[in-house]
């Protein structure tokens, strides 16, 4: 069979921790073996559970400290989220997709098209602001679905679990704000409404600073050197419920998937060319991709590195995918942010986002 079927699978975990100076630093770095549960193929695969610790040096980051072991599933769902959007007053949350975190305070990226949902299903409304800028509907509410760790149930007081949130069985954490970048273009036909066209199918989003939850975990994004025939690996959340309830204490334990291909075309100019129908810079790969695992990381190469972001796919039973190459999206900017971008805020160390050198990266 092909060769990047047999290989082992492995996600880089980076921990972190701020400094004396309230600087973001890097505390540890711990590779986590991702293998098949019984009974999957090699390359679609729910994860087998194993016991992993991501720093044997838990002690300089004691408050963070029951992120930091688990099974390896919780460990990778720390990082990999659910989205989910929901109105004011509804009985229930939709997940629209899957997101991941990109840095230690709450920066997370997701498909543009994700965060549409709302408009294309009709469940808000939208309105032009001025030539740029559109606000949904202030009912509407997006977050993302965090795990809780078994093994706060029973933790002494010593680790000053919260009482409330002992029997928790997962959080949900809120969006602060979210960009995606494109344009209204009008119809020359009075009955049809304006379709919004992506400049390229890439959201970030702020997840809301919350102490109970402490440091988000994020993975390590790769800028450089995707290649025709690199494995691709997407990870996501391919068969998760579509209606949700707010009860925390409700068992909702949803499952990854681990999805293996390999690159098979890339559209470096897919701006002015439009070689391929998914918006911006992107990339063909030929493996499973069912629609919850829209926005899911797509991890090159080694599987170390988190180089595109999960677009499209022909159908859940066909072999043909692609993705939004992460390097575009990191030079845009972030209104948030004064205008900076994310590649500037790699390069200040403030957010937690790891930078990674070296020829093959």
């Amino acid at each position: 069979m092909e060769p990047y079927q047999t290989e082992e699978i492995s996600i880089l975990k980076s921990t972190w921790k701020k400094n004396e100076h309230g600087v973001w630093i890097g505390h540890d770095l711990k590779a986590l073996e991702l293998k098949p549960r019984e009974g999957c193929k090699t390359n679609y695969f729910k994860i087998k559970d194993e016991i992993n610790l991501l720093t044997e040096r838990p002690g300089a980051i004691f408050k963070d400290i029951f992120s930091t072991f688990g099974t390896t599933e919780f460990l990778v769902r720390q990082s990999i989220v659910p989205v989910v959007a929901w109105n004011e007053g509804d009985e229930y949350m939709r997940c629209i997709g899957t997101g991941f975190f990109i840095s230690a305070t709450g920066l997370l990226m997701t498909a543009a098209h994700v965060l549409r949902d709302p408009v294309d299903e009709e469940y808000t409304s939208l309105t032009q602001v001025d030539k740029n800028s559109f606000r949904l509907d202030n009912a509407l509410r997006f977050g993302v679905l965090l795990p809780a760790n078994p093994a706060m149930n029973n933790a002494p007081d010593i680790f000053g679990v919260n009482p409330a949130i002992r029997d928790a069985k997962w959080f949900m954490a809120p969006f602060e704000w979210a960009c995606h970048w494109g344009k209204e273009d009008e119809s020359p036909l009075f009955h049809q409404k304006a379709d919004f066209k992506l400049d390229i199918d890439i959201a970030i989003c702020k997840i809301r600073s919350n102490d109970v939850l402490g440091t988000y975990q994020p993975l390590n994004i790769g800028l450089h050197n995707l290649q025709v025939g690199n494995r691709a690996i997407a990870i996501g959340y391919a068969e998760m419920n579509e209606r949700i309830p707010f009860k925390t204490d409700e068992d909702l334990q949803p499952e990854l998937v681990v999805s293996v291909g390999s690159v098979t075309n890339i559209y470096h100019d897919n701006i002015t060319e439009k070689q391929s129908s998914t918006p911006g810079p992107c990339f063909d790969f030929d493996a499973k991709i069912p629609g919850k695992m829209s926005g899911s990381p797509i991890l090159v190469g080694s599987g170390i590195l988190t180089k595109g972001v999960v677009s499209r796919s022909l159908g859940a039973d066909e072999n043909h995918a692609t993705g939004c190459l992460v390097a575009p999206a990191m030079t845009l900017e972030l209104e948030s942010y004064g205008g900076k971008s994310l590649l500037d805020l790699m390069n200040t160390g403030n957010e937690g986002i790891a930078k990674f050198r070296g020829p093959n990266l």
